[in-house]
């Protein structure tokens, strides 16, 4: 028993030493975001484009384009507000900013959630290199879980 406990301890002690102390995070870890990013698709792209605004906050606008019309506009905001971090959309169908706070940073792994959200509860970001990067959406629908992913590539 008393090998159980010390192997679930050492492991709760690597898992909370790989993740980074995110109270004292700074905010130059998600600059490679600037930018613009896509995805295409056979009938519609994807856009984001990333501006940083100052050091506590970059900014994005995204859309779809489909058949030549853009769609499904937000706009998005990463922030540092006090010692916190949030990735806030403002999408058409919400009345008003929806706030997703940083709970998870792992390398080159975020994790944002609200789970008091409909959908999505939780947004990942996952750079993986310097010209893609999978953004992720995910939450329950009618008691299943449902992930989409957003495989983007960086625009030359």
């Amino acid at each position: 028993m008393k090998v159980i406990v010390l192997l679930t301890l050492s492991l709760l002690n690597i898992l909370m030493n790989a993740q980074t102390d995110i109270k004292n995070f700074d905010m130059r870890s998600f600059h490679y975001l600037e930018g613009k990013w896509i995805i295409e698709d056979s009938d519609k792209n994807i856009h984001e484009e990333w501006k940083k605004e100052n050091e506590t906050l970059l900014t994005s606008v995204s859309f779809y384009v489909k058949n030549g019309d853009t769609t499904n506009t937000e706009t998005i905001r990463l922030e540092k507000i006090g010692n916190d971090i949030f990735y806030i959309p403002i999408v058409e169908h919400n009345q008003g900013p929806v706030r997703f706070k940083l709970t998870s940073l792992i390398e080159n792994k975020a994790v944002f959630e609200n789970p008091g959200h409909d959908f999505p509860t939780k947004i990942v970001y996952e750079k993986i290199n310097n010209d893609s990067l999978n953004a992720s959406i995910e939450g329950m629908i009618k008691g299943k879980l449902k992930v989409i992913d957003y495989p983007f590539r960086r625009v030359k």
